[in-house]
């Protein structure tokens, strides 16, 4: 296979536009409320290196923590142990190794990997992407944050673990979700953002042209089996990143990208 044929099957931008308009739709705001990526996703299904990073991460404390204090916890070390770059597209397992080895990581490695961290811890959690309609080149591929419901708020809230922010209207101790991120931005109501990690420095241009200045349309990853697409990726690693996720498409098991309509 030339290096030609071989990038146009791994990056070409026209095979991903055609990838998401087959897995996109829209979905009522009830159903992107009750999704939950542990629903599908059981903690005998996560690898066991998470388990162990885990041990680390989240040391045993005398007393437990709260629902907030595991998700920061989790988010600042991946954040602060990860330099991130080029984007991976490998199993769970071999993108959290080659993450932790500096070989790595886009903002949707860092959910994904988050994703399966909240599962052992827990932790309720859903992914969701960002389509963004710019003219910025920097901005054209979107982005990727997560939001985890949290018991001592008795609700969902954002978290955006490759940049290390919560999002807040009125006090930045009750960040909000992603319901309320939408009503605000419609209603043309202040929204700003905490950081949560002093290691990492945050550039806030790249934020407010994701989350608050350009028209982005939130959408939540659906039907994503962490043991399904870890399966496929491992066994057929030899091929394309482009072709793997077609075959899974063609399987009935892919992903879905669902669009809430919020009024």
């Amino acid at each position: 296979m030339s290096r030609a044929l071989l990038w146009y099957l791994r990056r070409h931008p026209l095979l991903f536009k055609i990838r998401f308009r087959l897995i996109s739709k829209n979905v009522s705001s009830d159903r992107a409320d009750r999704f939950c990526y542990n629903v599908l996703n059981k903690k005998e299904d996560i690898p066991a290196i998470y388990y162990q990073l885990n041990n680390i991460i989240l040391n045993k404390k005398k007393t437990p923590l709260s629902d907030i204090k595991k998700v920061k916890k989790i988010a600042k070390w991946l954040r602060n142990n990860i330099k991130g770059g080029p984007g991976l597209g490998k199993s769970s397992e071999n993108s959290l190794r080659k993450m932790i080895k500096g070989e790595g990581g886009v903002c949707s490695d860092f959910s994904q990997i988050f994703n399966n961290f909240c599962v052992i811890n827990d932790l309720k959690v859903k992914e969701w992407g960002l389509k963004i309609n710019t003219g910025k080149a920097s901005l054209l591929g979107g982005h990727s944050f997560n939001e985890v419901y949290c018991k001592e708020f008795q609700k969902w809230i954002i978290i955006d673990v490759s940049k290390s922010i919560f999002f807040y209207h009125v006090s930045p101790k009750l960040p909000l979700s992603v319901c309320e991120l939408i009503h605000l931005k419609q209603e043309n109501k202040e929204i700003y953002y905490s950081k949560f990690n002093k290691n990492f420095t945050i550039d806030n241009e790249n934020i407010n042209d994701l989350y608050l200045i350009s028209k982005s349309y939130p959408f939540i990853i659906t039907n994503y089996r962490n043991k399904t697409y870890d399966y496929y990726l491992d066994k057929l690693g030899f091929l394309p990143e482009s072709i793997i996720h077609g075959l899974v498409y063609l399987s009935g098991n892919s992903y879905a990208y669902e669009f809430p309509k919020y009024n």
